[in-house]
């Protein structure tokens, strides 16, 4: 059951509508979250990681955005561009968490207002009934109080696990987390992590989680998907990705790694493409690497299984870059 998927995309394409002209912002994403595991997605800002969540979800505005591609849950198609037929599915069967929890909440009603929207006024003693329940089990003493409480009267990380307590209270089989822990201090991204692992082994569910923090990300993750310019430039499983990566763009996201040690620093030189930069026909990456060849520059670079499980659309592999096999160049 553990290898049964829950998320599966294909062919996920994303399009800013610009007048007549169409701005590529994502392109051509494939993932795969299993039942009981977790899949990271890593990249700088901008690299596409939220808007492929929105898309999946089915958030994004259509005259604004077109989408193509498929998404499946458990195998069935999910309606990506039908809104109404998405209701059925969003904060159902598909929940999102995102980084600003303040943000989320309506500041003139109460947290358990929020639990209770859509709900009949005769029902709303069993759902404060739920309410505290669950918020008991995200470790939040005198959940009462917390449901009589403002959003502005609560910290970010206990708003952060009212939002999980939301998110859950449905029973969801996908759980889509977008930088869940960014805005909060070390001792609560650590509470809110071990409440996200909890959810996978008691309940099982799946967990979507982007992040540009590598610790976060190491310490969730089973897969682990890299985001450059709108794509997918490498995939795994989380040590090959870390311990041996097969992308330069990869190796340098991990030497920029801050760590405990005397030695320097390495930062990529030159920025990440701005939307609509990347639409080249070759590697979007090509312009920051020095390793890039001419068909780096004018071919499309393919994903490849360059090992076992272990994609990249580099086609120079790990060690032809000058990163030794088995090491990610950190302390």
């Amino acid at each position: 059951m553990m290898d049964e998927k829950v998320l599966d995309t294909e062919g996920l394409s994303v399009w800013l509508r610009a007048g007549r002209s169409m701005i590529p912002a994502v392109r051509d994403v494939a993932l795969t979250v299993k039942r009981g595991g977790c899949t990271g997605v890593i990249g700088e800002s901008g690299c596409g990681k939220s808007l492929t969540c929105q898309a999946v979800l089915g958030l994004l505005e259509r005259k604004k955005w077109k989408v193509e591609g498929r998404v499946s849950l458990r195998g069935a198609p999910v309606p990506i561009q039908d809104d109404a037929a998405m209701d059925a599915f969003r904060g159902r069967r598909m929940a999102l968490i995102l980084q600003n929890p303040m943000s989320a909440f309506d500041t003139r009603l109460t947290i358990g207002a929020h639990f209770c929207e859509g709900r009949r006024r005769r029902e709303w003693g069993v759902c404060l009934g739920e309410a505290a329940e669950m918020l008991g089990r995200m470790y939040i003493r005198d959940p009462e109080e917390v449901l009589r409480s403002y959003p502005f009267q609560l910290s970010g990380g206990m708003l952060q696990r009212v939002l999980i307590a939301m998110a859950i209270t449905p029973r969801p089989e996908l759980l889509i987390a977008d930088e869940p822990t960014t805005a909060l201090d070390c001792t609560t991204q650590s509470e809110i992590l071990h409440l996200l692992r909890q959810l996978q082994s008691q309940e099982g569910i799946a967990i979507l989680l982007v992040s540009h923090d590598l610790k976060v990300i190491s310490g969730m993750a089973d897969d682990i998907y890299v985001m450059y310019g709108g794509q997918v430039v490498e995939h795994g499983a989380k040590d090959a990705v870390l311990h041996h990566p097969l992308h330069p763009y990869t190796r340098g996201l991990l030497q920029a790694r801050l760590a405990f040690s005397k030695q320097r620093l390495e930062v990529m030189e030159g920025y990440p493409p701005r939307l609509g930069e990347a639409a080249g026909a070759g590697c979007p990456f090509a312009p920051r690497c020095s390793s890039a060849l001419d068909r780096c520059v004018s071919v499309p670079q393919p994903l490849r299984e360059l090992e076992p499980g272990h994609w990249s659309r580099c086609p120079l592999g790990g060690e032809s870059f000058g990163f030794p096999a088995g090491s990610t160049g950190t302390a």
